[in-house]
């Protein structure tokens, strides 16, 4: 097995631009880190293209790395991994993999639209509900974070393994396409038309738009969909953040839906 001790090394040194999004998208490569994560990933079938790891990282977690293809990983120095590493408290497992396909959109009934969502940590939030509470598709537009930005990784917890997710450059087309296919799509906003999520149906083919955490959802796509939900609180808070709010009304959906709590 390679011990990589200098920083400069080439390696060493691709890995750590994987923190920039144009450097990502020019290598079709995305970085993340922790054994939890490598596990995740190796399980969804995510190709691997480099593991640095430190060599207490590797004796702790010696049975997961046997599991890697030879040539894949690559010992460090404490040094060397300070230069790798995102985290304020890293596990001293780096992973370089390759960014999967897009996946084909499939034929589900649940769906989640982000309009706009910037924050990665709030994204990454949004994505482990979805993975939760059983939603088919995410389709991620506006200016929003970009899906393999480190912070999106870690907060979203593995789900980004696991759920179908997809970049959607025209959200009010998309919409409008969904509604042809016999979907209902709510608005998670306040808006004249809207009513408590309480009293909304959400039987059938069914999507959410959860909008920017700073200036809520555009308005052609507020036009765009069939009504708009709110989620009943008390007075003084304006709204919930983007994260909370998909929280609740993926959970609200996904109860009346018949989802099935997880057997311990």
């Amino acid at each position: 097995m390679e011990i990589i001790t200098s920083r400069q090394n080439p390696a060493v040194v691709a890995a750590a631009k994987l923190a920039d999004k144009k450097y990502r998208e020019q290598t079709g490569t995305f970085a993340f880190e922790g054994e939890k994560l490598l596990a995740e990933a190796m399980s969804a079938g995510v190709r691997l293209v480099r593991v640095f790891a430190t060599e207490a990282a590797y004796q702790k977690y010696e049975i997961l790395f046997r599991r890697i293809p030879a040539g894949v990983t690559s010992l460090v120095s404490e040094t060397v991994y300070e230069k790798l590493s995102f985290e304020k408290s890293p596990q001293g497992i780096f992973c370089v993999a390759e960014i999967p396909a897009p996946r084909e959109e499939g034929d589900g009934s649940f769906v989640l639209l982000l309009d706009g969502v910037a924050d990665p940590g709030n994204f990454g939030a949004v994505l482990r509900s979805a993975d939760a509470f059983g939603v088919d598709m995410v389709y991620a537009g506006g200016a929003g974070a970009d899906l393999y930005h480190p912070k999106v990784i870690r907060a979203c917890m593995g789900s980004l393994f696991r759920v179908s997710v997809r970049t959607q450059p025209d959200m009010v087309d998309k919409i409008r396409r969904l509604r042809e296919d016999g979907f209902r799509i709510y608005a998670a906003a306040l808006d004249a038309r809207a009513i408590d999520i309480r009293q909304a149906d959400f039987s059938g083919k069914i999507g959410f738009v959860i909008g920017n955490e700073g200036h809520g959802i555009s308005a052609p796509v507020l036009a765009a969909c069939d009504g708009c939900i709110v989620i009943p609180m008390r007075e003084g808070p304006q709204s919930l953040n983007a994260a909370v709010a998909s929280g609740v009304v993926l959970w609200e959906a996904a109860r009346r839906r018949g989802i099935s709590a997880p057997t311990v």
